[in-house]
């Protein structure tokens, strides 16, 4: 396991050649955070600086310049872009906004889970899936329904660990455990959760890119 950075960041995306990073710079003369982006490219294993419109575009495909203006916080959401080509925006707190191709707001609302809100977004084609932290569950929820209608793990089940984060590759969610400091994987043609990696500390964020596996951790980003 190499480490890449020793900080948490703001946010993480794949992109095609590896991934952006928002880092924390200090604050401005009125207090406000300064941010700066970070690429690295998997091939070159190199760091290097890179820009806003290059993670938005990342971040949330073409529409980006309109989604980003409407929804003022472009950092702390999750997005999911379904087949269908709409983009899903959700936020820590359970509020989420669909767009369609071209920037649009099509909806707006919260998404809860007995008045929880959910966080992340893993796209299972005309479903999204995200965790529920105070449940330590993930659900799968409808856009076109506009309701879950699936659920694994709950506030007695020791199958996750309050889960922060999720993602999907080819046909199994990864999920990322804050308090079991580990990282779980379910296969989608069954439903079983398996343990795929343990750490010692909490997992916040897992993606592969190119069969490269990067993970944050409490301490920083490390590549597996």
């Amino acid at each position: 396991m190499k480490q890449i950075l020793d900080i948490k960041p703001l946010d993480i995306i794949p992109f095609p050649k590896g991934f952006i990073i928002v880092k924390v710079d200090g604050r401005d003369s009125q207090g406000n955070l300064k941010i700066t982006f970070l690429a690295f490219d998997i091939s070159s294993n190199q760091l290097t600086h890179s820009t806003k419109s290059v993670y938005l575009l990342s971040k949330f495909g073409p529409a980006f310049k309109p989604i980003s203006e409407q929804i003022g916080d472009y950092i702390s959401c999750a997005v999911g872009i379904l087949p269908s080509k709409r983009i899903h925006v959700v936020y820590p707190t359970g509020e989420m906004g669909t767009f369609d191709v071209d920037g649009t707001l099509l909806w707006t609302g919260d998404l809860l889970y007995h008045d929880s809100p959910v966080r992340s977004i893993a796209v299972d084609e005309k479903f999204i899936w995200c965790t529920v932290p105070k449940h330590n569950s993930i659900i799968r929820y409808s856009p076109t329904l506009k309701k879950v209608d699936f659920r694994i793990g709950g506030e007695k089940s020791s199958v996750f660990g309050k889960p922060m984060s999720i993602s999907k590759i080819n046909n199994y969610l990864y999920v990322c455990n804050k308090d079991s400091h580990s990282i779980s994987q379910v296969n989608l043609e069954n439903f079983v959760v398996s343990e795929y990696k343990k750490f010692d500390e909490p997992v916040l964020r897992y993606i592969n890119i190119q069969d490269v596996e990067v993970v944050v951790l409490s301490s920083g980003i490390y590549i597996l």
